[in-house]
């Protein structure tokens, strides 16, 4: 019955009687019983289909009432499966501070004491699979033994076992599911103490503060970390960090955002919450995925940017499609990436709810994109796993449908989905593609009345079930089926043909009638207006090489510096001297690195010093000095600097190419030392390819 209830699509009885693993006539025994229970109980029966399945009401009302009928039977009229055994026997270990008795654990469970002892092998064996073990003690009993970090990603696999993590959030939110028997009711027992809307408040306090929305997914993930993090801290069992790791940490704003969620849930759940707590809630906060991202990155978003450049021209190589000039992937990906990092690192894992959709729809792309990942693999040292690959495939695949896209004026649509901006972005794409449609927004569920409240919405299509008096709502699947294309149809049109040419005929219309103050500008809204991909508008962008960039003017050498600081310093000059900057620029490449470390030092002896394109950038510029003395940074791993190159850039990816190619030249220790030994300018421009050697 549970299954009926939380299942929003119809479920076949074959489906049914392999998650059981009894046949399918007991399945029909069992729906003629349920059936007989809700009539009893004044509710509509089931709804069953021949070849579609079966189905429970889609009302909110009858299923709180059939759950609350539920959370009222006595536990005698339920027998749990061994495996619901094993959950709750789990979830009863995670809660103990000691050791908990075999008696204690039959007398929950209402088994025998042999039963329950067949039970604890398959609890030893889900326990070791991830890294822990039981111990036993004659006459004490038996309690889990291992790491606290592997303790509570078990937890969080426990929850999340069979339902996404949003979902798993509501079942602890819900007092009636927390009571009911079986299943997830069971293990939602771990947080019947614990206040879950207080801690979403601190989370949502987080968000303001970091001034980004998390996705719904990503949301409820750092509120249920959180409450097992209290959970944990109550039973006096803390997270021991590495010390190098959270001195680290301590230089990021998450940090200083997990420490007021810390003192927060200190004053409310009456704990005390140590500095490596704060250090993981920070981690979490690095390493969830956000709806609306920020404009740029806090770190090191060279590094970032280059690693985005790489994985899309993998991508297109493979695809013999050029997907480089696609500000939407570019801008995608760089916002998918840090969180991704930041989880590889740190071992923490990623559900992905329609990977198996995913992997049907996308099968060739899956595995193009998995070959194409590997800078990631490299850069972190980490394997990626399916899981991650395929949000990675969402935003690629979500790319090759925009290149389909149809030029139409178009009715309002909100899309709202709760894994993240990559589906969104992918469902926006594949509506493009086959409706008339304008995307007002990609949001995640929470952000729904403040959007309502500021923009005129036609219709709202989301991949989740939601409810909206104001304006229409049609569910569907994040990768648009056939299905919902004729769901679709009864409120949308199909796209007129038009050609791109109209933009231009309309541009030269407007041209001979009016003055154009800033054309590229006027062309960017146009396409905007007819939503034509944004691939479409990077014609006439220029992309300048290194060879543009580093010239005599740009370049000095053996330059004495006495510190980090004058070394930077010199090298912003050359960059305000040549018009690229505002002087103001410079200072913010020094306060740079004070607020966020010496990241800037990005191989042995070459530090790239840079700020924010809006702390004074004018144009793509770099300079390159080389000191006659080498400085310290701060970086244990790569100081001393020799070589400082610095770099302003008004965008995500126009200085892309000239830096990929300085980059490679880097890479190559010959030509680092060969321009370390050079004494004239013109050296070093044969050197970087200028001249002939």
């Amino acid at each position: 019955m549970m299954k009926l209830i939380n299942s929003n699509e119809p479920i076949k009885i074959s489906e049914l009687a392999k998650l059981f693993n009894v046949s399918s006539r007991t399945i029909r025994y069992d729906l003629d019983a349920i059936d007989e229970f809700l009539k009893y109980n004044n509710l509509p029966q089931l709804i069953r289909k021949p070849n579609v399945g079966v189905k429970f009401s889609e009302l909110l009302e009858h299923r709180n009432k059939a759950l609350s009928f539920l959370d009222t039977l006595s536990p005698y009229y339920y027998n749990l499966s061994q495996k619901e055994r094993v959950n709750v026997i789990l979830s009863e270990l995670i809660q103990q501070r000691d050791y908990i008795t075999i008696n204690t654990l039959a007398e929950k469970l209402m088994v025998s004491r042999s039963t329950v002892i067949s039970d604890l092998k398959k609890v030893k064996e889900w326990l070791e699979e991830r890294g822990l073990y039981l111990k036993a003690l004659p006459k004490y009993g038996v309690k889990v033994v291992g790491d606290e970090k592997q303790l509570r990603r078990a937890a969080i696999e426990l929850l999340t076992e069979a339902i996404d993590i949003d979902k798993a959030l509501d079942i602890v939110k819900a007092p009636f599911y927390g009571r009911s028997l079986g299943g997830s009711g069971q293990i939602a027992k771990l947080f019947e103490d614990i206040d879950i809307p207080y801690i979403e408040q601190c989370v949502q306090i987080a968000e303001r503060e970091l001034e980004t929305i998390f996705s719904d997914a990503a949301f409820s993930g750092l509120v249920i970390h959180i409450a097992i993090a209290i959970k944990r801290i109550q039973l006096g069992k803390d997270i021991v960090m590495p010390k190098e790791e959270l001195k680290a940490l301590e230089m990021t704003k998450e940090f200083a955002v997990a420490s007021n969620i810390a003192k927060m849930l200190e004053d409310r759940f009456n704990v005390s919450i140590p500095v490596d707590e704060i250090g993981y809630i920070t981690i979490h906060l690095l390493g969830s995925n956000v709806a609306k991202p920020k404009t740029y990155l806090n770190e090191n978003w060279i590094e970032y940017q280059l690693l985005t450049e790489k994985i899309i021209r993998n991508v297109s190589e493979r695809i013999k499609e050029n997907l480089l000039e696609d500000q939407q992937l570019f801008e995608g990906l760089l916002d998918h990436l840090r969180p991704t990092i930041y989880r590889l690192k740190h071992d923490l894992k990623l559900k992905n709810p329609i990977l198996d959709e995913i992997k049907t729809n996308y099968r060739e792309l899956f595995e193009i994109v998995r070959e194409s990942l590997k800078p990631i693999e490299e850069y972190t040292g980490r394997n990626l796993n399916e899981e991650e690959i395929g949000y990675f495939v969402i935003h690629f695949g979500a790319a090759i449908e925009r290149k389909k896209t149809a030029i139409s004026i178009k009715p309002n649509v909100l899309v709202v989905c709760s894994t993240g901006i990559g589906t969104a972005k992918l469902l926006s794409s594949r509506l493009q593609s086959v409706f008339d449609v304008h995307i007002i927004d990609t949001i995640a569920f929470h952000q729904i009345k403040e959007v309502l409240k500021d923009k005129k919405i036609d219709l709202i299509v989301s991949t989740i079930p939601l409810k909206c008096d104001e304006v229409k709502v049609v569910e569907v699947n994040p990768l648009l089926t056939d299905r919902d294309i004729e769901k679709l149809s009864k409120f949308l049109a199909k796209p007129l043909e038009r050609r791109l040419d109209v933009v231009d005929e309309l541009m030269e219309i407007i041209n001979r009638h009016c003055v154009i103050k800033d054309r590229e500008k006027l062309l960017e809204d146009l396409l905007i207006f007819f939503n034509i991909a944004s691939y479409e508008n990077r014609r006439g962008v220029v992309h300048p090489v290194l060879k543009d960039l580093l010239t005599k003017d740009t370049i000095k050498l053996n330059v004495e510096a006495k510190d980090w600081e004058e070394a930077v310093r010199i090298g912003g000059e050359l960059l305000v001297k040549n018009g690229f900057a505002e002087p103001q620029y410079v200072e913010a490449m020094i306060n740079t690195v004070k607020e966020m470390g010496p990241y800037i030092v990005i191989a042995p002896g070459i530090a790239m010093p840079h700020a924010r394109p809006e702390a004074g950038a004018r144009k793509i510029g770099m300079s390159l000095i080389t000191l006659k003395n080498p400085v310290n940074f701060g970086n244990k791993e790569n100081d001393p600097v020799k070589i400082v190159v610095s770099l302003c850039a008004i965008d995500h990816s126009s200085h892309l190419k000239a830096l990929s190619e300085l980059v490679e030249l880097l890479g190559d220790e010959e030509f680092v030392e060969a321009v370390l030994n050079a004494n004239d300018v013109d050296r070093v421009l044969k050197l970087l390819g200028k001249e002939k050697v």
